[in-house]
């Protein structure tokens, strides 16, 4: 089981990634230096308060999100099934994780092209 800076570092490097930000871009618009980029994501340190309030503001995300508190939906059975799925993959280590995100995406990306 992964540990907490571990997951939080996890979502850190998710979201980077997400935008094809390189860990330089991101010590840049945060104003914290690589190396601590690099540090956060890989888990061996807990981000600050200021930290956490610089990725959300660069990000554009609830700091939330960080430790898998994504924002509820208007639909309550959605967020019933979503935070059942999020509390499952929340227990996998990051790898795992990394897995299970490329099934969904090849998953997704059949049904899309199914409905066209």
């Amino acid at each position: 089981m992964s540990t907490l800076r571990e997951r939080v570092g996890h979502a850190i490097r998710h979201q980077r990634k997400l935008r094809n930000w390189c860990q330089e871009e991101l010590a840049t618009l945060t104003g914290r230096s690589i190396e601590m980029i690099n540090r956060l994501e890989r888990g061996r340190i807990a981000p600050s308060i200021e930290t956490l309030e610089k990725l959300e503001e660069v990000f554009q995300v609830p700091a939330g999100e960080f430790f898998g508190l994504g924002a509820p939906t208007d639909d309550p059975q959605r967020d019933d099934g979503l935070m059942r799925l999020i509390r499952m993959v929340a227990k996998l280590n990051p790898e795992d994780i990394e897995w299970i995100n490329d099934l969904v995406a090849v998953a997704l990306a059949r049904k899309q092209r199914s409905s066209t």
